[in-house]
């Protein structure tokens, strides 16, 4: 358990979720911190104060994205490639946990776009529950998610969104807009993941 000082008013007890730690560590993932997880707890509680509502929440009291500001960007990574300079694609069926629906995932080769934007999407503790998940400890919040690139506003992917609404298997319920979902399709449909090396 890592517990914090943050936003100057209380004591927070921030952790990674089991998910987060193992999707972390896959060569498959979108995007990574290469630091110790311990390192990663203290940067969201030094940003802490500047959180925002998760894409399809209303306020902080489900999940909250933590900007994380560019002069402490070392240790993300990200994996995105133009798909007008993409070569050799690839498409691997995967599942992000065994419990989920699997789904298709296209990986090419190419020059990947520098990582100058990263966040941290945290769950509350109750949030982490719904829809059968769990809790990975005694934590107010949790890491669920990294995301790391060239976009200061990077869109949630299509196929998150649909697991969220939808109720899926890994997904928390939230209502997206056509708008937000068109956006995502939009942007996504240029960008490829680079093949692990």
């Amino acid at each position: 358990m890592r517990v914090v000082a943050a936003a100057n008013w209380r004591r927070l007890k921030l952790g990674w979720s089991q998910f987060a730690l193992t999707r972390n560590a896959d060569p498959l993932a979108a995007s990574a911190w290469l630091g110790q997880p311990e390192a990663l707890l203290e940067l969201v509680a030094g940003f802490w104060d500047q959180r925002r509502p998760g894409v399809g929440r209303a306020d902080l009291t489900q999940v909250a994205e933590v900007p994380i500001f560019p002069g402490s960007l070392a240790q993300f990574t990200s994996r995105w490639i133009p798909i007008a300079q993409a070569t050799d694609f690839q498409t691997v069926v995967v599942r992000r946990q065994p419990h989920e629906d699997p789904f298709l995932l296209i990986t090419a080769k190419g020059p990947v776009l520098p990582c100058r934007h990263a966040s941290v999407v945290l769950y509350s503790s109750a949030t982490l529950l719904e829809n059968g998940g769990a809790r990975s400890g005694d934590f107010d919040w949790e890491v669920v998610a990294i995301t790391a690139g060239p976009w200061e506003k990077e869109p949630m992917m299509p196929l998150t969104m649909a697991r969220n609404f939808l109720s899926r298997p890994g997904g928390t319920k939230a209502t997206y807009s056509a708008e937000q979902l068109a956006e995502s399709i939009y942007h996504w449909a240029g960008f490829v993941q680079a093949r692990p090396a």
